[in-house]
């Protein structure tokens, strides 16, 4: 039985050796070719197991062109990429802009009725360009429970938009010196229709001056002084609806939970129409003339 096996090895050998040489032209079919030619010449019975060992290790040895038994071959895909997705950064920045770059809550609660804010902007060119503005910041009730909380924040305020409409106006008048002539001329008749706007309390003129009283969304009285001697209006807080006017006792409840109550500023015998939140903070004022013949009326 030994004699047999060594036999059927030999054999084996022998019919490898000339396929493997015959194939001098395609290198790349070596291991093909051998496993072709082992079969064919095997005999069957146990050398199969013998003959099918040479014909492994013979591929596993000469196969340069091919993957070795056992391995697995991956490949990486290709064009992959991580990106945050966010649109185009805008071309102009925002005016008011808070950014929160950390920002680390364990527990935070809050709780809050009737958050509202008042802007009031004063700035005046020239009698060509007014703006009137303040801050106010009402809060009726915050409940708020706040564990390890750790924040960075950066609040920026841009007024670039309104130092361009200060800039146009000054250019403007760079270029037509004559409209301030022009609007010195018709302040007398803009005292007479003064009395029209929302906040005009009344006003005194003395020696080329005038003094105005007006009264602002926030219930302070404001002073205006403007003269030939003048090259602008020069205002100033004087007072508020506090201290310099008496509560008429009428008071009416509105919409949205506000109040409205009238006082009386007796300097010049006007009436204010004030409204308040369900904080108690002013919201708007406007003011009107009671007629002659009847001091309780509201004038047009």
């Amino acid at each position: 039985m030994i004699f047999r096996l060594i036999l059927v090895a030999l054999a084996a050998s022998f019919s490898v050796l000339p396929a493997v040489y015959g194939q001098t032209t395609a290198p790349a079919t070596t291991t093909g070719t051998v496993s072709t030619a082992t079969s064919n010449t095997e005999p069957s019975g146990t050398s199969t197991s013998l003959a099918s060992s040479i014909t492994i290790s013979t591929s596993s040895t000469r196969g340069t062109n091919s993957t070795r038994p056992g391995t697995t071959r991956t490949s990486r895909p290709t064009g992959t990429s991580t990106s945050t997705p966010g649109g185009p950064l805008p071309s102009h920045p925002p005016d008011v802009y808070l950014h929160v770059p950390q920002l680390s809550v364990r527990r935070i609660e809050l709780d809050v009725d009737n958050l509202q804010a008042d802007i009031n902007l004063n700035a005046n060119v020239a009698s060509l360009v007014t703006l009137n503005a303040g801050v106010a910041l009402s809060v009726k009730k915050i409940n708020i429970t706040i564990s390890d909380i750790e924040a960075k924040l950066d609040l920026v305020v841009r007024l670039d938009n309104l130092v361009r409409i200060v800039n146009r106006v000054f250019q403007a008048l760079d270029l037509n010196p004559m409209m301030i002539t022009a609007i010195n001329s018709i302040n007398g008749v803009k005292d007479h229709v003064a009395g029209e706007v929302d906040g005009f309390l009344g006003s005194i003129s003395q020696r080329g001056t005038t003094v105005a009283f007006m009264v602002d969304n926030l219930g302070n009285i404001v002073q205006k002084v403007t003269g030939a001697d003048k090259d602008y209006p020069v205002h100033k807080i004087v007072g508020d609806y506090r201290t310099n006017m008496t509560f008429m006792g009428e008071s009416a409840s509105l919409a949205n939970g506000l109040t409205k109550r009238r006082y009386a500023y007796s300097p010049f015998n006007s009436h204010v129409d004030i409204l308040f939140n369900g904080a108690g903070h002013v919201v708007q004022a406007t003011v009107s003339k009671p007629d002659k013949g009847n001091p309780g009326a509201r004038g047009k």
